[in-house]
């Protein structure tokens, strides 16, 4: 139902990862980043890190879907349960000030990678990271016809 975004001849790292088979030479997973797997999802630190710590974990469903739009009910539950976890042992691990998580859809949504994955982030007080200035407030009238419009395609 959703277009995909991967270019032809595209091979999934996730997959790879995944298959524990690593045969894609372009590929920068690897064994030891695995911190835990199951049926459904794997978490394992990502080979791109963000300052100013390296290393933080993503969670991804061990089939290959590339949209959170196309997660199964199972999946999509176990990948939040997981990342969950993941927070906790983050805190436990290393103590930062906080955690963020995120994920992307899409081109114009920041994804780059044609794989589900959901980034679990440690963060320190004035990290520099992801800062947003405030946004305006969005007045009830409009914020009531967006809930409608919201309503009707569910």
């Amino acid at each position: 139902m959703w277009a995909s975004h991967a270019p032809t001849g595209y091979e999934c790292p996730f997959c790879d990862l995944a298959s524990g088979r690593f045969q894609s030479p372009g590929n920068l997973c690897a064994p030891g980043d695995i911190i835990y797997s199951d049926s459904l999802v794997l978490a394992f630190i990502a080979s791109h890190g963000f300052e100013p710590q390296p290393g933080h974990v993503l969670v991804v469903p061990r089939d290959h879907y590339e949209l959170l739009y196309e997660l199964p009910d199972d999946v999509a539950s176990r990948i939040m349960t997981v990342t969950r976890d993941m927070a906790i042992a983050i805190k436990k691990a290393w103590t930062p000030d906080g955690i963020s998580t995120r994920q992307h859809n899409e081109p114009a949504g920041s994804q780059h990678v044609w794989h589900y994955h959901q980034h679990v982030l440690p963060r320190w007080h004035d990290d520099g990271f992801y800062f947003t200035p405030k946004r305006p407030i969005v007045p009830p009238s409009v914020r009531a016809r967006k809930a409608a419009e919201l309503r009707a395609a569910l």
